[in-house]
């Protein structure tokens, strides 16, 4: 089942009309600032990225790559990485919104719902990083219930500068879900 609903969201397989909204956002040099991908990206680099998000199975183990739109108003806003190790119940999750996005809640809500689907699918741990100059995502992870692990030091190139990792992990006990309004 690829579909997960929210209060205010949709998570969903992506589609191909996707790929502009895609390539507007991943664009953005705020967006792409602690990314690993090289941005900007053009409509044809968004074409093939989306056309491979559409292989991706999210039942099984690898990678699938939710789409993120507003329930109430359809149209990409954001995108969500899940990526399950077969057999050994662990999975490792990343996020990125819109810029305009930003500050609401978004984030929260559907690392919430995804984390929620996979631990009822059985998965016992679940991994994040982030570049520790990246505060905010640092932030949604603590919000979410991950408890830090450990720092990578200069552990990848990006941009020109060797950048700090932050290692995440969460349980189904750590799981912050937020109260019903």
């Amino acid at each position: 089942m690829t579909e997960i609903v929210t209060r205010r969201l949709r998570l969903r397989r992506f589609s191909r009309d996707d790929a502009p909204a895609l390539a507007r956002y991943r664009s953005d040099p705020c967006v792409a600032r602690y990314q690993s991908w090289c941005s900007p990206i053009d409509q044809a680099e968004a074409e093939a990225i989306v056309a491979g998000y559409l292989t991706e199975n999210p039942d099984g183990p690898g990678v699938f790559q939710y789409a993120i739109e507003l329930y109430r108003r359809p149209g990409l806003i954001g995108d969500l990485a899940v990526a399950t190790e077969s057999g050994r119940g662990q999975a490792t999750v990343g996020i990125t919104l819109a810029p305009d996005m930003h500050h609401r809640g978004y984030a929260t809500e559907a690392m919430t719902a995804v984390a929620d689907r996979l631990f009822a699918r059985g998965v016992k741990r679940i991994a994040a990083t982030c570049d520790a100059r990246n505060t905010a995502s640092a932030k949604l992870l603590r919000r979410v219930g991950f408890e830090q692990q450990g720092r990578e030091n200069q552990y990848v190139e990006q941009r020109g500068i060797r950048a700090d990792f932050l290692l995440f992990r969460m349980s189904s006990e750590q799981l912050r879900r937020p109260h019903p309004s």
